[in-house]
C-alpha cells in the first residue's frame, strides 16, 4: 500500500500508521506564524527617572521585545539620537520637557519607516544604554564633560555607527554646496540640502511662524543666496529664503499655512527637511487638543426651562467623564430664572458655561462638587475667604530659622526676599530714578517676600539669613533660596591688541662747487728698490672737498633720516687755479615695529571687570594773571572693562571696552600729546573662539622733488640737478577677544 508523503513535511509516521508532529518541526512552524502575523512595534511611552547620584535615566517602552538601537551623538549643539528601525511612534506628542540632569528635553519624530529619538542636552555627559525586555533604557551620567577621544557609552561597536564618519569622498569645510526642492506622495514637500562635509552642525528650529535652520560657521555661495518660491508644488512649502551672516548660513523657511508637520534627517552629506500636510483626521485631533472642552456631548432644545432644571440635566451627563456617580452640581438659593436653549451636539462642559454666562452665574468645583451661585455673590465670598486667610496668617505664630548661604552673598538675597532697592528724593518723598546729593537709597518692601510680620536679618561673619515668619512662608522662602544659592559659572576672558608700523624714507641729491686749488704740500714716496724722493700734490681743504660758500648747485641729501648720508666726490673740471666739483648724496632708513599687548581677567557670569595699567601724565591748565595753573593728572593706560553673559548655549555674550593710550612725543603748550585708541562694543562669540573686534590701517606716502630749472628735467643727467626724498610709512591696529568658559565640576549642586 502506498503511503503519502505529505505528512513527512511537518512530521513523521508512526508503526501504527499515525502521523506524528516532530517537536522541531512544530516550534518552526508555530515561530512562522506568529511572525507572519505579528505587528509592527510602536513606541509607546517615554518616561524619566532620577537615580542616585544625580544621573539621569530615560526609559523607552515598546510594543515588543527591544533591540539595540542606531545611537550617535553631537557636540554642538549637545544632542543623544537614537534611531529605531522599523518602530512607529504612538506618543500623543513630540515634544517632552525634562530640565533635569543636565537634560533639557526630548523629542520623539517619526521620519518615513523608522522613530528617531532625540535627547537635547545643556552640554554633552558621558552616557550609556542597554536593553531589557521591551524597554531601551539611556542613563545620562553626572560627572566630567566628555572628550572627544572617550567611548560615550558601554553598547556594541556595531550598534553604534559613528556620529561623525570622514569620507575622503567629501572636501573638509563648512560651507552648502546646493539647496534644492522636492515634492514627495501626498503634497510632502522636501528640502535638500547638500554639504560640503557631513560633520556639519544643523539646528532647526520653529521660530514664530517660520522653521529656521542655522548652519553655524557655514559659508554660502552667492548663486545659493537667494528666495525660493515652491508655492506651485502644492505642498506646506511657500518660500525658502537662503542667507549668511555672521554666524554662519541660515535656511529660513515660510508655510503656507499652520497645518503641517515638519522633520529632518540626514544621509552622508544630504540633510533632507521634510514637510509634511495634515491629513483630515490629524486637523480633527488637533482641533479637539487646542479645544478647551472634553465632555459628553448632548443636544438641547428647551423654551422657557428653568434654569435649575438645566443643572439637573447636564448633571447627568457627567457620569461618564467622573464615574460612577458623575459630579454633583449645588445651585444656591439665589439661582432662579428661566432659560431658552438650542443646542446640538455641543460638549455638557461647554453648555454648562454657556448657561452660566446667559444668567451671570459663577461656579467653583472641588473635587467632584460644583458650587453655581451669582457671579456677585462668588466675588464676595472669594473675598471673605481671603480675608479669613489674612487674619489667620496675623494670627499664626511666628518661627525663626538660620538658612545658609553657600555661593552667593547674603545681603544679596536678602535684597529680593525683602524687596527691591529704589532712591528716594529726601527733600520731597518721591521716587528719583537718579540719586543726587539728595537722595538716599531703601528697600521698596511693597515687591517683598515675606509676609507683613516677616523679617530677615544677615550675619555677615557667617554668610547666613536668620528668617522669621510663618512656618508656610518659610518653606517658601527656602525653596527661593534653593533657587538662587547656585555656583555662578566663569569666564576667562584674553584680549591682544596689536599695532604693526612700517616706516620707510630715501634721499637721494647732488652738489655742485668750485673750489680754490690750495698751494703744493710735499710728501715722500718710497719706490720699489727703497730709495725715498719727494713728491708734489694737491691738500684737501680743512673744511673738506667742497667749499660751501662756493657751490654752483647744493641739492644734497644732509642727513635729515640718517645720520650722515652715503657720499662720493670727484672732480669735474680744472680752469687754472679753480676746480669744479661734484658731490653725490644718498641715504635711506627702513623701521618696522610691533606692539603687542594681552590683558586678561576672570570674572563671574553677569558681573563686570577692569583691568588697568599704564602710568598718569600730570597736565596743567593755563595760568592768568589772577590765578596759578593748576595740575590735573590724566590716566594713559591699557584698559579692558568687560561685562560677560553665558547663554544657555555656551556662547558668550560680552559688553567689551577696550583701550590703550600712548604719549606721542608732541608737546603742545607744555602739555604731551596722547594718541588713544578705544573700542566699546557687543559680540557674541562661541566658547574658545577668537574674533577680530575691529581695525585700522592708516598709510603716509609723501614724495618731495627739487630741482634746478631745466637742467633737473635733462636726460641721463638730469639726476645730477634734482633731490628726491621719498617717506612711505604704515600702521596697523587690529583687536582680538577670546572668551573662554571656566568648566565646572558638574557634580555640584
Amino acid at each position: 500500500m502506498k503511503k503519502s508523503l505529505g505528512p513527512f513535511i511537518l512530521g513523521q509516521y508512526l508503526p501504527n500508521g499515525k502521523n506524528l508532529w516532530h517537536p522541531i518541526s512544530v516550534l518552526l512552524f508555530l515561530t512562522w506564524a506568529s511572525l507572519a502575523h505579528a505587528e509592527p512595534l510602536q513606541l509607546l511611552s517615554l518616561e524619566s527617572t532620577t537615580l542616585p547620584g544625580d544621573s539621569l535615566q530615560i526609559q523607552l517602552t515598546l510594543s515588543g521585545p527591544a533591540f539595540s538601537p542606531r545611537v550617535f551623538h553631537t557636540d554642538n549643539p549637545a544632542r543623544i539620537a537614537l534611531d529605531l528601525p522599523g518602530v512607529s511612534n504612538r506618543l500623543e506628542k513630540k515634544q517632552f520637557p525634562i530640565n533635569v540632569g543636565g537634560a533639557q528635553s526630548i523629542q520623539a519624530i517619526a521620519v518615513a519607516d523608522r522613530t528617531r529619538v532625540v535627547v537635547n542636552l545643556v552640554k554633552s555627559v558621558p552616557y550609556n544604554t542597554r536593553v531589557e525586555g521591551n524597554s531601551i533604557y539611556v542613563v545620562l551620567l553626572k560627572g566630567r564633560a566628555i572628550t572627544p577621544t572617550e567611548s560615550l557609552q558601554q553598547a556594541p561597536v556595531a550598534a553604534r555607527p559613528s556620529a561623525r564618519p570622514v569620507s575622503d569622498a567629501y572636501p573638509i569645510g563648512q560651507s552648502i554646496l546646493n539647496i534644492d526642492f522636492r515634492r514627495g506622495e501626498k503634497g510632502v514637500g522636501r528640502i535638500l540640502i547638500t554639504l560640503a562635509n557631513p560633520t556639519m552642525i544643523a539646528d532647526i528650529r520653529e521660530e514664530g511662524l517660520k522653521v529656521v535652520a542655522r548652519f553655524p560657521a557655514a559659508s554660502l555661495p552667492l548663486t545659493l543666496a537667494r528666495r525660493l518660491d515652491v508655492m506651485d508644488f502644492a505642498t506646506p512649502v511657500q518660500y525658502i529664503d537662503s542667507t549668511e551672516d555672521g554666524n554662519g548660513a541660515k535656511l529660513t523657511i515660510t508655510p503656507v499655512t499652520e497645518e503641517y508637520e515638519y522633520s529632518s534627517y540626514q544621509s552622508e552629506n544630504l540633510l533632507t527637511i521634510e514637510f509634511r500636510p495634515l491629513t483630515t483626521v490629524e486637523k480633527e485631533e488637533a482641533k479637539k487638543k487646542n479645544f478647551a472642552y472634553a465632555g459628553q456631548k448632548l443636544s438641547l432644545n428647551f423654551q422657557n426651562i428653568p434654569v435649575r432644571s438645566v443643572f439637573q440635566i447636564l448633571a447627568d451627563f457627567t457620569k461618564e467623564q467622573y464615574p460612577p456617580n458623575g459630579l454633583n452640581l449645588v445651585a444656591s438659593d439665589t439661582v432662579a430664572g428661566d432659560v431658552t436653549l438650542r443646542l446640538n451636539d455641543v460638549p455638557w462642559d461647554q453648555a454648562l458655561d454657556l448657561v452660566l454666562k446667559a444668567k451671570n452665574l459663577g461656579k467653583r468645583q472641588q473635587g467632584n462638587i460644583i458650587e453655581i451661585l451669582p457671579a456677585d455673590e462668588l466675588n464676595k465670598q472669594i473675598k471673605e475667604e481671603l480675608e479669613q486667610q489674612k487674619v489667620v496668617e496675623e494670627l499664626e505664630p511666628l518661627k525663626t530659622e538660620i538658612i545658609q548661604i553657600n555661593y552667593t552673598n547674603a545681603e544679596d538675597v536678602k535684597i529680593v526676599l525683602v524687596g527691591t532697592m529704589a532712591k528716594t528724593n529726601i527733600a520731597t518723598g518721591a521716587m528719583a530714578p537718579n540719586a543726587t546729593s539728595a537722595s538716599t537709597t531703601s528697600l521698596d518692601v511693597s515687591q517683598s517676600i515675606l509676609t507683613t510680620r516677616g523679617n530677615v536679618t544677615v550675619d555677615k561673619r557667617t554668610n547666613q539669613l536668620i528668617v522669621k515668619d510663618t512656618a508656610k512662608n518659610l518653606e517658601k522662602v527656602r525653596d527661593l533660596i534653593k533657587q538662587l544659592d547656585i555656583p555662578i559659572r566663569q569666564v576667562l576672558i584674553e584680549a591682544r591688541v596689536v599695532i604693526a608700523s612700517n616706516s620707510f624714507a630715501r634721499e637721494l641729491g647732488s652738489r655742485f662747487a668750485v673750489n680754490n686749488e690750495l698751494p703744493n704740500q710735499t710728501r715722500t714716496i718710497t719706490d720699489s728698490t727703497g730709495k725715498t724722493f719727494d713728491a708734489k700734490t694737491l691738500s684737501i681743504p680743512s673744511n673738506g672737498f667742497f667749499t660751501t660758500g662756493n657751490a654752483l648747485a647744493d641739492l644734497g641729501a644732509q642727513g635729515a633720516i640718517a645720520g650722515t648720508p652715503a657720499t662720493l666726490g670727484v672732480t669735474v673740471l680744472k680752469v687754472g687755479d679753480y676746480l669744479l666739483n661734484l658731490e653725490l648724496s644718498a641715504a635711506q632708513a627702513e623701521g618696522r615695529s610691533e606692539i603687542i599687548s594681552n590683558p586678561r581677567l576672570m570674572t563671574a557670569d553677569q558681573t563686570k571687570a577692569i583691568i588697568k595699567q599704564g602710568n598718569q601724565i600730570p597736565v596743567s591748565s593755563g595760568s592768568t594773571a589772577t590765578t596759578v595753573a593748576s595740575v590735573t593728572y590724566k590716566d594713559v593706560v591699557l584698559e579692558l572693562d568687560v561685562t560677560p553673559h553665558i547663554t544657555p548655549n555656551d556662547n558668550i555674550r560680552m559688553e567689551l571696552m577696550i583701550k590703550k593710550d600712548n604719549p606721542n612725543g608732541v608737546v603742545l603748550n607744555g602739555n604731551p600729546e596722547i594718541d588713544t585708541r578705544e573700542i566699546t562694543t557687543s559680540v557674541q562669540v562661541t566658547n574658545g573662539d577668537t574674533v577680530v573686534l575691529g581695525g585700522v590701517y592708516d598709510n603716509t606716502k609723501i614724495t618731495n622733488t627739487n630741482k634746478v630749472p631745466f637742467l633737473g628735467d635733462l636726460p641721463g643727467i638730469g639726476f645730477m640737478f634734482r633731490y628726491n626724498a621719498v617717506q612711505d610709512n604704515k600702521s596697523e591696529l587690529l583687536i582680538f577677544i577670546t572668551p573662554k568658559v571656566i568648566k565646572q565640576n558638574m557634580g555640584q549642586r
